[in-house]
Order: structure tokens, then sequence, then C-alpha cells
């Protein structure tokens, strides 16, 4: 064909004419051309995933938490088992047949009403029915032709032992809240899991928490169930096993419950190493009714038993101070032990009158009777002596307004306050009144139950703190063991071997003579102090704190009875039973005078 003059001017007025609908066409291949490189050759391997991860859907079999042992071997936690009944839609089935439903409900005994409620669901399977026994899950297994859409997996329940006795040492499982998905979501927390609250179930969460199962499904566009190809069966988590003595920790719970107020906390340290023997806060409350519709009367429970009163409660420590007064007069005022100062009941400082417990007075006292005796009037002079800022330094050497950091969550500091604190707080100067009251642990100086064992547990070491813990070891599903403590040297005070060797002697004869004798064992020897520290809110807290063998201690006890009044009286029976039973021995049958 030849091309005419006029034809290849016609052609070019096509081109002409047509040439911007030209190179959008062109334009167009070539972005859908870049558009298709990027999808298929760029990002083909991101949207690979998320077409596997829309086509395989993961059902999660919530694993059993780890068991919790005390220091016997006594199973304190564990789990029971139940079985949920699952049903998955297949294909077009949006329902189950009137034959499954029909059969479920002869095997239940129970009429199985199907509805598609999200609220039942576990991820796209849709609950039936739970708390199936075992011999009901092997029926529904056996009637697998009829029953083929119906599914049934094995659910843990925790359950706890002593639930009261070691309520707070234990502590509950709840399941995780919104807010803390979004901290805990990169340690493998998601929706659904349940996690620890309070005590150890709370503090060892990360080695409790068992491996949830997993069952993996394969869905079609529609989402609807085409097979099963994998599964992977959950695995419990790790056994924690714990420093306390179950015996030990029952004796001491029930003798505060058994108390004049039922009130208290008590805390037993194994002087060698810091390990927790015992630790009670009374009241306790089951565990076993957490999330229950029962629990709400822990809620409304005036006596608190929800409260951890062992680590979490602040009490003056009241005369148990007097020990540290004791040793800062002996270092810094070279103080003469058989030197007496004479008690008639009152001490009069400016126009005010501070009185002694013993209202008649207790006459000529040295330092080792006026220990004895817990004669108030003696320390207050002493105090005097002392100053406020050596009797602050030396209530931190001891470790006062100090966490202990035991392995348990949610434990407070304590208290110490100084003439700063005053000022800033209240405007005005510390006062010598405020030395008086500090030199016999009154006003604002605060401790728990468990920083006056700690303070105990070293005075028996000479000084020497070991930090108190309450799991030994820890050992996964395969037997290694994870975790095993190691002792933890958390200090020291470091006084003259004559302060010490007079402070022995000082609570030794407490026990033996003075306002402790109520605790009094054959063959063992006790040194300890009782205290009684006031409360302006109703009836006095009754204090002992004490060490045993007091010539080559093993444990150190510290026991509070709130509103209990005098130590010596409410107090002191508590730590006594404590001794019988870790001794196994029987007190003598002797009232105190």
């Amino acid at each position: 064909m030849v091309w005419q003059k006029e034809d290849i001017s016609a052609y070019e007025a096509f081109l002409k004419k047509h040439k911007m609908i030209l190179v959008f066409f062109i334009f167009l291949f070539i972005c859908l051309s870049m558009r298709l490189f990027y999808l298929q050759i760029v990002k083909g391997s991101s949207y690979r995933k998320v077409s596997e991860q829309q086509r395989i859907h993961n059902t999660y079999e919530r694993a059993p938490r780890g068991v919790i042992y005390s220091a016997d071997n006594a199973i304190l936690a564990e789990n029971e088992f139940s079985y949920v009944a699952l049903f998955y839609p297949f294909e077009q089935q949006w329902t189950l047949s009137d034959e499954s439903i029909k059969e479920l409900n002869k095997i239940l005994g129970r009429n199985i009403k199907f509805t598609a409620d999200k609220n039942w669901r576990y991820g796209t399977f849709i609950k039936l029915a739970d708390n199936i026994t075992i011999e009901e899950m092997f029926k529904i297994k056996e009637k697998k032709l009829i029953l083929k859409d119906i599914s049934v997996i094995k659910k843990p329940h925790r359950i706890y032992y002593y639930p009261e006795v070691a309520s707070h040492i234990i502590g509950y499982i709840g399941e995780i809240r919104a807010d803390e998905i979004e901290e805990l979501s990169e340690q493998g927390y998601k929706v659904g899991d349940y996690i620890g609250r309070g005590g150890v179930e709370q503090s060892y969460d990360k080695y409790l928490q068992g491996r949830d199962g997993d069952w993996q499904t394969e869905v079609n566009a529609k989402g609807y169930k085409v097979k099963s190809f994998k599964y992977v069966p959950p695995e419990i988590g790790a056994s924690v096993y714990l420093t306390v003595d179950l015996k030990l920790q029952k004796v001491a719970y029930d003798a505060l419950k058994n108390s004049s107020t039922g009130r208290g906390a008590a805390v037993v340290l194994d002087t060698r190493t810091g390990a927790v023997k015992a630790l009670v806060s009374c009241p306790g409350f089951d565990t076993n009714r957490v999330g229950t519709k029962d629990f709400g009367i822990y809620l409304k429970d005036k006596k608190l038993p929800l409260f951890n009163r062992s680590l979490q409660a602040l009490y003056p420590p009241g005369s148990l101070f007097k020990i540290i007064t004791f040793v800062a007069a002996v270092e810094l005022l070279n103080v003469d032990a058989e030197k007496t100062m004479h008690c008639d009941g009152s001490f009069e400082l400016g126009d005010r009158h501070y009185s002694c417990w013993y209202k008649p007075g207790h006459g000529e006292m040295n330092l080792i009777s006026a220990t004895v005796q817990s004669c108030n009037i003696y320390f207050y002079q002493l105090g005097l002596k002392l100053g406020i800022k050596n009797l602050e330094k030396y209530a931190k050497n001891f470790h006062l307004g100090q966490k202990t950091e035991i392995d348990l969550p949610n434990e407070k500091r304590g208290f110490v306050p100084s003439p700063e604190w005053k000022k800033l707080k209240s405007k005005v100067s510390w006062l010598q009144g405020d030395t008086v009251i500090f030199a016999i642990g009154q006003g604002a100086l605060w401790a728990t139950p468990l920083q006056m064992a700690y303070i105990i547990a070293a005075v028996a070491n000479k000084g020497v703190y070991y930090k108190p813990y309450i799991v030994d070891r820890v050992i996964d599903f395969n037997g290694n063991e994870v975790y095993k403590h190691t002792l933890e040297c958390a200090g020291r005070t470091d006084v003259s071997d004559r302060t010490w060797d007079l402070l022995y002697k000082a609570l030794l004869e407490v026990v033996e003579s003075g306002t402790g004798r109520r605790s009094r064992l054959s063959g063992i020897k006790i040194a300890g102090k009782t205290g009684t520290a006031q409360n302006p809110h109703g009836k006095d807290h009754a204090w002992f704190i004490s060490y045993a063998p007091a010539d080559s201690p093993e444990i150190a006890i510290a026991v509070i009875v709130e509103n209990g009044g005098g130590g010596g009286l409410n107090a002191v029976p508590v730590g006594r039973k404590i001794y019988e039973a870790y001794f196994n021995v029987e007190s003598e049958k002797e009232e105190q005078q």
C-alpha cells in the first residue's frame, strides 16, 4: 500500500488531535505497571502474610497456672478442670441441627438453647455449655458422628487450699483489664488472659502463667471453617515453692484469730537467711470466692479482711523503738548500764507532764531494768540527751522508713519524722516534747509488722540484715529450675560488741522476768521486747518482737494485735504459740503478775 500525501497529512492531524489522549493512556499504563510491581514485588510478602492470617484462624485453649507449694510440699494453689462445649459453623451452616441439639440435651440432661450471642464466643466459636463433667465429655466424643459440629475443650479453674490462712501470701487471679493490655501485650498477655492479683500470684505471675494451647483452623473468604489442621496443647505454668511453713502459718493465724480482737498480723523470719516462715494478716478472706457474688461481703467488712496488715498497715512501733534508743545511748553517750534514774510515774518537761505506762512509777531504773520493765521515764531522759538528730540517724540505721524489698507486691515503707519534715508540714519547729515521744516510738513514727520482724532479725544477727523472701525456687513444666533464691545481705548496722552484749542481756531478761515472760518456754531461751502503741482512734495496739534460741538464733517474730492493749498481755501469747509450734514444745503455765 502506498501512502498518499493527503493520507499522511490526515494521520498527522489525527495524532495531533488525539495526542493528549494517547499520552494519558501511556501514563496510566506506566502507573498500573508500577503499582503492580509495588504490590507483587515490594509488598508481596507482607500481603501474603496478611492473607494467611485471614485464612488461618487461631483459637486459644487457656493453659493451667503453675502449682504453688509450701516449704513442706503442701499444695496451696492448683487447678481444677471442667469442660466446655463449643460450636463452630461449617461452610453454610449457621445453626446446629435439631438432631445435634436433641442429642446434646440428652447427654447433658439440660435444655441447651442455641443462640449466636457474641458475648458467649471464644473467638468465632460459640459456647454451648460449661461445667461439663468428664463423663459427659466422653459421651459427646462417642457421638461424634451426630455431634460433628461440636468440640469440647478443657477449661482450668484456680482453686486455693487454706484460703483464709494463706490469702495474703498467695493472692488470687482476675481477668486482665483493658488498660493493662497496652502495658503487658509485649510480654505476651492478651485479651481474656487471667493474671495474678496480690501475693505470689502477682509477683511471680510470669512464671505461673502457662503457655496457652492453640487450635489452628482454615477458613474460607466468608469466614466459615473449612478444616482443622494443627493443634498445640496447652503447657502448664511453672511450679512455685515457697519458704512458708504451713504448720507455723496455721498456728499464727489461729492464734491471732483467737486473740482479744481477732485482728492483727504476725511475721516469722529465718534469721539465718531472711526466709519468710509465716506471714499472717488477720482476718483473711476466702480466695475461692473471688469473682463470685459472695465476694462483696469482704468489701463491706469493717474489719478489712482484704487489707494485708503484715506489710501494708502502718503502726507506731511504741516501746519496740526503745531498742534503737538503747543502742544509740550506749554508742553515743557511753551510758553506764548500772547507773540509775528515778521513775515516779511522771516526767515534767516545761509545762507538760509525760507519764509512764506504770502509773505508780518503777522507782530506780538502770539501762537493763528500764528495758525489762519498758520504763518510759528512763527512755524519755535518754531521748533528750541524745537529741532528735541522733535518734533519727539511728532509726534510719536500723532501716526504719525503708522497704524491705520482699518479693511480694504493695509493701509500704513506713516513715521516720524529722525537724525539717515537721517545719514543712506544720509550719512549726520541732520541740523537745517531740523528741521525748520519739524516743519511745510514738508520734509520726510508722512501721509495718514486716519491718519490725526485719529489725529484730537483724538484732539477732548483731546488725546483719538479710533481705526477706517468700519464694525459694521455681520449677518449670520440664522439671528445670528456672529460678532459685540466693542469699542476699541487705546491709549492716555497725555497733560495738559491748552494745550488742548489753542489748542481748536486756532482751533476754524481758522474757525471763519482764513484760514478755508469758512467752517463756522450757529449755528454750527467747529474747524479745513488748510494746504498746498509742492509737488516737481507739484502744492501743499490742506489740511483741523476739527471736530464739537467744544464744543461737533461728527465727525472729513480730506480732501485733490491733487494739489489743498491752503487748505483754495480748501479743506475747500469740508469739508463744508460734514458738511452741516451731520448737514442738509446751510453754510453762505461768501467768504474768
